[in-house]
């Protein structure tokens, strides 16, 4: 028989719920990295780069005079830009429009201070999701929208600082046991 009983957390001993908190966190490595990111990134950034307001960028593919692709975002935040919308058109798909245009986004944000790039895609939407981690992109996290169904959310960390943090947080604390 089960014996575990579940009552509200207010229940539990404030000294005892300490020690179990720090037991079980016991791995956990406090790091000083992001504040020396965010640091770094603000001494480095444009004066004046980042209005605090929603900024728009968008950026058009054309064979000859034909529009054959587009991306389009803005600024989340301070020094978030989130890629919205991108399409191309279904001749053109599998051929690399889709990674200049990423690629257009990722000098956008460089030039212009941006600490990442997050998109979200569908998950089935292979082609865009695998040309994105070919680009640098990171799947960091999933979600299910009751519009679109499961997506994907993927973030470009513009600098080195960023990637390394993300490295360095991604990675296993201590190794699996064998």
């Amino acid at each position: 028989m089960n014996d575990i009983s579940l009552r509200p957390l207010e229940a539990a001993p404030e000294l005892e719920l300490s020690a179990l908190q720090e037991e079980v966190f016991a791995d956990y490595e406090p790091s000083s990295l992001l504040a020396e990111v965010l640091a770094s990134e603000a001494a480095a950034r444009p004066e004046g780069a980042l209005p605090y307001v929603q900024t728009w960028f968008g950026v058009a593919a054309f064979r000859g005079e034909v529009l054959v692709g587009w991306t389009q975002g803005y600024r989340e935040g301070k020094s978030q830009f989130y890629m919205l919308n991108s399409g191309v058109t279904s001749a053109e798909r599998r051929k690399g429009v889709y990674s200049q245009l990423a690629k257009a986004v990722i000098a956008h944000t460089e030039s212009q201070g941006y600490s990442v790039i997050r998109s979200r895609h569908a998950a089935a939407n292979s082609a865009v999701i695998i040309a994105k981690l070919r680009l640098g992109f990171q799947i960091t996290g999933f979600e299910y929208s009751e519009v679109y169904g499961p997506l994907v959310q993927l973030t470009y960390f513009v600098s080195n600082a960023r990637r390394s943090l993300y490295q360095d947080r991604a990675s296993p604390i201590r190794p699996a046991p064998r």
